[in-house]
């Protein structure tokens, strides 16, 4: 692989759009299915309703792109849905990704008054308990989400993105839209305070990962380093708990 040329969705703006080319309105069609598949989750009695909401969702999301892709003749190949075994040292680049910007943000938490966690989600899924269920989530946020959401953020929307703007702007605007997508599970406790929290933390966060979706001309890297960082969360809200 040299500079991540081949396999890269990122074209010149002078580049006539190709054929088989993802557009934005199928990352809208693919992100309003994850929400229908997340309502419907949280329609169904069980006892772990987060799980089921997430299960939904990200089945509804998987669904929706291969409906999409097929119905639409879109290329899936411009994903760049490649996987290397190296990939995976990045789970650490993810890990420490999310340790700093949790560090450089306190500051600003402090300044703005924030007393909670700027994601909903957050406190649910520490409310969770039982092997089984911390197993369910740790694979549907730890594995499964980082998954699909850099197939919609870092794929769908980079190559459509390709047709309009060069590197920077592809830089810029996919990561502008991977944190106001996440908007939708902020606190409702402190809403303003929360957003001048994790909007810029996940923007600069979409940023890194873009970059690496662009110089690396696959998903792997965006893919696992998006998976430490998750999983650290994840590590911190299961086991700090117990340990304390």
């Amino acid at each position: 692989m040299q500079g991540g040329a081949e396999g890269l969705a990122l074209d010149s703006v002078q580049d006539q759009v190709a054929q088989g080319r993802w557009t934005i309105p199928d990352l809208v069609l693919i992100a309003f299915a994850g929400l229908v598949g997340s309502i419907l989750g949280l329609e169904i009695e069980t006892g772990s309703v987060v799980i089921v909401a997430l299960a939904g969702q990200f089945l509804f999301t998987a669904g929706a792109v291969a409906l999409v892709g097929r119905a639409r003749q879109r290329d899936y190949r411009r994903l760049g849905f490649v996987v290397e075994g190296r990939d995976a040292m990045l789970v650490v680049l993810g890990m420490g990704l999310q340790v700093a910007l949790a560090i450089v943000f306190l500051p600003v938490a402090r300044l703005v008054g924030l007393e909670t966690d700027p994601q909903v989600l957050t406190g649910e899924v520490a409310a969770i308990g039982g092997l089984y269920r911390r197993m369910a989530v740790f694979l549907l946020i730890g594995l499964i989400g980082p998954v699909l959401e850099e197939l919609m953020f870092r794929g769908i929307l980079i190559d459509a993105l390709g047709a309009r703007f060069g590197r920077r702007g592809v830089l810029f605007w996919s990561a502008a839209a991977f944190a106001a997508f996440h908007l939708t599970g902020i606190s409702t406790v402190q809403p303003l305070e929360s957003a001048a929290v994790l909007v810029p933390q996940l923007f600069l966060f979409g940023v890194v990962l873009a970059h690496l979706r662009i110089s690396r001309g696959r998903l792997g890297p965006a893919i696992f380093t998006h998976a430490g960082f998750n999983l650290l969360s994840l590590l911190v809200l299961v086991l700090y708990p117990e340990i304390v």
